[in-house]
C-alpha cells in the first residue's frame, strides 16, 4: 500500500496561497535570469532602482502599511466579503446580503467635491501683484516730464517751489502706478485664460474628477503632473490635413495600488517615489522616435521581453484584478511589460556609471535628483529633474489626514466598525424575514398512513392517517403548525440607527445624496436648505487638503514649467497663485447673494455721490462675473466711464497717458503757488 501511487487526486489550494506560491517561482525565475545575465548589479542603476522598490513594496505589504487598507476599501466600494467572511457567513448560513453604507457615503462625497472643483466657477485664479514695479524707462520718462514742465514755467518767469515739484512727481508716479496695475491686471487675467486652456487641454480636469472619487474611498488619492509626452497634433491649411508630433503637458490619476514611495518621510514632498507602469510593445516602439531614451536598451526589452513582462505581482494583484475587471497580471495573457518610474535622489557615481553627462553630474559622491524608467534589468531612459524646484509630479492628499505620516483615512477606515454592524444586522434582518414570512409545518410521520405525503402542501389535501393508540382525549394531530417570531421592527431599528450613526461619523448626512431628512428642520425647504448649508461645512477641511497638497503645488509647478519653457511672455514670474476651494465651499452662494443685496442697498443717490461711478462700475463687474457674465466686455472701463460723466478723478486718465511718456503741452497760464502747470 505504501509504494501504491495516488491516482485521481487534486489538490485544492486557497486564491491567496496560491497567488502567493506563483508570485514565489515568479520571483525566483527573476532572480535566475538576473544572476545569468548581469554583471556588477550592486554597482547598477537599475538594481539600486528595483532594490528601493523592493524596501517599499515591503513596508506597504507589512502589519504597518496600507496594501490590506486598499483591498479592503476596493472590496467594500463593491459591496464585497473578503472570503474568510464569506466562509464563515456559508458555514452559519443563511443570506449574504451586502449593505452599502460605505459606497453611498463615498458617492455623497464625491458629488459635494465635483460641486466644488468642476463647476464653472474656477477654484483657482492667478492674482497680479498688489503693487507692481513701475518700469525703470516710464519712471525716467516721468522725471523727463517733469523737468520739461519746470523748465517751461522758468522760461516764462514762475518761480517754482521745490514743493510742487514733488506733488507733480508723486502725482505722476500715482498715475503711472494705478496703469501699471490695471495692465497687471489684464495680463493676470490672460494668463489664467491661457493656464486653464493648457489644464483643459491636458486632462487636468478629467484626472481631478478621477481623483475626486478616489479620495473619500482609499487612505490616500494621487494625482500625477504636468507630464510631458509627444502627441500627432492635426493642423488644417487649405483644405489639407497638416499632422507633426508636438509635446504636450498632461496631468493624470495615479491608482493608490500602482505608487510607492520612502516609508519614513512624514512629507511626501521629502520622499523618493516609484510608480508601476503597464506598457505596450507598441508604446515601447513609439520610444525609439523620441530623442533622451537608451533606444538599445528599449530594443533589448522588446527583444528579451517578446512574450511581455510582469514583475513580481503584489499583494492582493488577483483580487484587485478582479474587482477592476481586469486581467489577473499573473499571467499576463495580454503581454504587457512592467516599466518602473523612478523620481528621487541617485548618487553621481551610479549616473556617471549608467552614462549621463561628466558636465552634468560634476561630483559623484553627491546626490542628484533625476528621474529614471527601468524595465527588468534595463534602464530605457535617466534624466536629472526639470523641476526647479527639485520635487516629483505626484500630489498626494487624503479625506481625514494623520499627522506625521502621508496615509490618511478614507470613509472605509472611519466606517469600518459601523459597515461591519450594518452588514450583519440586514443579514439577521433578511433571514428573519424569510423564516418568519411563514408558519412552520411539524409533521408525525408515524401518525402518517404508509405511502402518505407529508412534504407537500397545498390547499384541500387529504391527510390519510392512522388511528392514535393514546386515549380519545389526547390525540395527537398529524400535521400542526406554529408561527416564529419576527424581530423585523428591532432589526431595522437597529439599522437605521446605525445609519444615523454612520451620518455622524462621515460627516455626509443622507439628505445630501437626495434621501429623505425625515422629521425636524428638513421638512421645509427653508429648514432643509439650512441643513445642506451646514453639512457643506463640514467638507471645508477636506477642501482645504485638497487645496494645500494638490491644487496649489500642481499649479506651481506648471508656472514653473511656463517659465521655462514659454517665450511668448504671458507670465512675468511676479504673479501668485491663488487657490479658491475651501472659499468656494463656504461662501459661493452667500458671496452672490450679499453682492446683489449690496447692489440694490446703494442703489440711491446718497450712495452714489459717496462711491462714484467708477466705483459703482466696480459693483456691477463683480456682480456680472459671479452670475457667468463677462463683467470687463459689459460695464466699460474706468476711464471711459470718467470721460463720459465728465467727474473728476485723482489721478486722471490724461495724468496716467502723460506717466507713460506722452508730452503735455505747455501750458497757457501756470500758477507756481497751487501746481507746476496751474
Amino acid at each position: 500500500m505504501a509504494n501504491t501511487p495516488n491516482y485521481g487526486l487534486l489538490r485544492v489550494v486557497p486564491p491567496a496561497e496560491l497567488e502567493a506560491h506563483i508570485a514565489e517561482q515568479d520571483r525566483a525565475d527573476y532572480e535566475r535570469r538576473a544572476g545569468q545575465t548581469q554583471q556588477s548589479a550592486d554597482d547598477n542603476l537599475a538594481a539600486y532602482i528595483r532594490q528601493q522598490w523592493e524596501m517599499m513594496r515591503r513596508h506597504r505589504n507589512s502589519a504597518s502599511g496600507w496594501s490590506d487598507r486598499l483591498l479592503h476599501a476596493l472590496r467594500t466600494f463593491n459591496g464585497e466579503y473578503s472570503q474568510a467572511q464569506l466562509a464563515e457567513i456559508k458555514k452559519f448560513g443563511g443570506s449574504e446580503i451586502y449593505a452599502r453604507i460605505v459606497a453611498m457615503k463615498c458617492r455623497g462625497a464625491s458629488s459635494l467635491l465635483r460641486d466644488i472643483y468642476l463647476s464653472p466657477d474656477r477654484p483657482w485664479g492667478i492674482e497680479p501683484p498688489a503693487d507692481p514695479d513701475i518700469p525703470e524707462d516710464i519712471y525716467m520718462r516721468i522725471q523727463m516730464l517733469v523737468e520739461s514742465e519746470v523748465q517751461t514755467l522758468v522760461a516764462m518767469g514762475h518761480q517754482v517751489p521745490p514743493s510742487a515739484i514733488r506733488d507733480r512727481m508723486s502725482q505722476l508716479v500715482e498715475a503711472a502706478s494705478g496703469a501699471e496695475k490695471k495692465q497687471a491686471r489684464r495680463r493676470a487675467a490672460a494668463a489664467q485664460d491661457k493656464i486653464d486652456e493648457i489644464l483643459n487641454s491636458g486632462g487636468f480636469y478629467n484626472a481631478l474628477a478621477e481623483f475626486i472619487v478616489d479620495l473619500p474611498l482609499f487612505p490616500f488619492a494621487c494625482i500625477k503632473g504636468p507630464i510631458v509626452k509627444v502627441v500627432p497634433t492635426v493642423r488644417w491649411e487649405q483644405g489639407r490635413a497638416i499632422t507633426s508630433n508636438e509635446p504636450r503637458l498632461f496631468w493624470q490619476r495615479t491608482s493608490p495600488f500602482d505608487v510607492w514611495w520612502t516609508p519614513g518621510v512624514s512629507d511626501i514632498r521629502a520622499a523618493s517615489v516609484i510608480e508601476r507602469l503597464r506598457l505596450t510593445r507598441a508604446d515601447l516602439n513609439d520610444l525609439l522616435d523620441l530623442p533622451g531614451y537608451n533606444h538599445e536598451a528599449i530594443r533589448n526589452v522588446l527583444t528579451d521581453y517578446a512574450r511581455g513582462y510582469t514583475e513580481t505581482p503584489d499583494v492582493g494583484e488577483a483580487e484587485r484584478a478582479e474587482y477592476e475587471n481586469r486581467e489577473n497580471p499573473t499571467y499576463n495573457n495580454s503581454e504587457m511589460i512592467t516599466c518602473l518610474e523612478f523620481h528621487g535622489n541617485v548618487q553621481g557615481k551610479l549616473l556617471l556609471e549608467q552614462g549621463m553627462d561628466a558636465s552634468v553630474i560634476t561630483d559623484p559622491l553627491r546626490d542628484y535628483m533625476v528621474q529614471a524608467w527601468v524595465v527588468g534589468r534595463y534602464v530605457i531612459k535617466v534624466q536629472l529633474s526639470p523641476s526647479p524646484r527639485k520635487r516629483h509630479p505626484y500630489f498626494i492628499t487624503s479625506f481625514e489626514k494623520v499627522p506625521g505620516t502621508p496615509v490618511g483615512n478614507g470613509l472605509p477606515d472611519i466606517l469600518a466598525d459601523v459597515q461591519a454592524v450594518s452588514n450583519a444586522t440586514l443579514r439577521a434582518l433578511v433571514n428573519n424575514l424569510s423564516i418568519a414570512s411563514g408558519p412552520q409545518v411539524v409533521v408525525h410521520d408515524d401518525l402518517l398512513s404508509p405511502g402518505a405525503d407529508g412534504e407537500s402542501l397545498y390547499p384541500w389535501k387529504r391527510w390519510h392517517v392512522q388511528s392514535d393508540a393514546m386515549p380519545s382525549g389526547h390525540q395527537q394531530r398529524p400535521v400542526d403548525f406554529f408561527q416564529p417570531q419576527s424581530n423585523a421592527a428591532e432589526l431595522l431599528a437597529v439599522y437605521t440607527k446605525f445609519g444615523e450613526i454612520a451620518d455622524e461619523l462621515s460627516a455626509i448626512p443622507r439628505h445630501m445624496s437626495g434621501a429623505n431628512p425625515g422629521s425636524g428642520a428638513g421638512r421645509t425647504a427653508s429648514g432643509l436648505a439650512m441643513l445642506m448649508g451646514n453639512a457643506s461645512k463640514i467638507l471645508q477641511t477636506v477642501a482645504a487638503n485638497i487645496d494645500r497638497d494638490v491644487i496649489e503645488p500642481a499649479l506651481t509647478m506648471l508656472y514653473d514649467m511656463i517659465m521655462l519653457t514659454d517665450t511668448t511672455g504671458i507670465l512675468n514670474g511676479d504673479e501668485n497663485i491663488r487657490v479658491m476651494g475651501v472659499n468656494v465651499a463656504i461662501q459661493r452662494e452667500t458671496q452672490r447673494v450679499r453682492q446683489l443685496e449690496f447692489l440694490q442697498m446703494t442703489a440711491n443717490p446718497l450712495d452714489a455721490q459717496i462711491i462714484g461711478p467708477q466705483g459703482r462700475a466696480k459693483i456691477l463687474r463683480s456682480v456680472a462675473n459671479e452670475i457667468g457674465l463677462d463683467g470687463e466686455g459689459i460695464v466699460p472701463p474706468d476711464d471711459e466711464i470718467a470721460g463720459a460723466m465728465g467727474g473728476p478723478g485723482a489721478p486722471t486718465p490724461q495724468d496716467a497717458a502723460q506717466a507713460q511718456g506722452a508730452q503735455a503741452p505747455a501750458p497757457a497760464n501756470a500758477d507756481p503757488r497751487t501746481n507746476i502747470t496751474g
